[in-house]
């Protein structure tokens, strides 16, 4: 077997696996903890950045999309926190340098959030989340952290089926990119986490009028 990482070679493979599984989330994190085993985590690191166009924000980072599979190449700044989001489709995400730690949410009956579960992976460590998982994401480290996010169908067929939960209130609404990072920011302001929102404003530029309008 070659020592490169293929993107392509990958998601064909974990297409079939998880077409022909039971249990597709689980097809995925044996697909990603295989590739890590076998291809070890600086590798695809290489192969991922290597498909991304050079200066690409967190926004616009997916190396694969097709009806089965997205492949997200997740590159989280130091300190950050994501709005509580749903994805609608199962997913598998190995992490490849830093952290990653995830807070779990249920929605009531009446429709509000509790959060249930919190849980830190570490490099190496695949960690899967079922399709109707509500949850945030958090960078508890300094630097950027490095993942290879795997989702059961195709992002921007399903977008319109997507949830984001406000910060404060925990309302529901539609799913939107920028609206994504509207409330991630207003999640790091109200938790008093400037170095997350200083992260992002470096990472993504545009954001810093955002920023500057919550920290002012």
């Amino acid at each position: 077997m070659s020592n490169t990482f293929s993107i392509e070679v990958f998601a064909t493979g974990c297409k079939q696996a998880m077409a022909q599984a039971s249990d597709k989330k689980e097809a995925a994190r044996a697909c990603l903890a295989d590739a890590v085993e076998s291809y070890g985590t600086s590798e695809i690191i290489r192969a991922l950045q290597a498909a991304v166009p050079a200066g690409a924000s967190i926004g616009e980072l997916i190396v694969h999309t097709s009806p089965e599979l997205t492949m997200l190449y997740a590159r989280i700044p130091g300190r950050f926190q994501s709005g509580i989001h749903n994805h609608t489709v199962c997913a598998a995400i190995a992490q490849l340098q830093g952290e990653e730690t995830n807070r779990i949410f249920e929605a009531g009956s009446d429709g509000s959030l509790r959060e249930t579960r919190k849980t830190t992976v570490a490099v190496g460590d695949v960690l899967t989340l079922d399709k109707d998982v509500i949850h945030c994401i958090e960078n508890p480290g300094d630097e950027q952290a490095h993942a290879l996010h795997l989702y059961g169908g195709d992002f921007g067929a399903i977008a319109d089926q997507r949830s984001l939960w406000s910060w404060e209130k925990h309302e529901e609404k539609p799913f939107s990119f920028p609206e994504l990072l509207k409330e991630s920011a207003t999640a790091m302001h109200q938790s008093g986490n400037r170095a997350g929102l200083d992260a992002l404003s470096e990472a993504m530029p545009a954001t810093a009028p955002l920023v500057a309008s919550l920290t002012k």
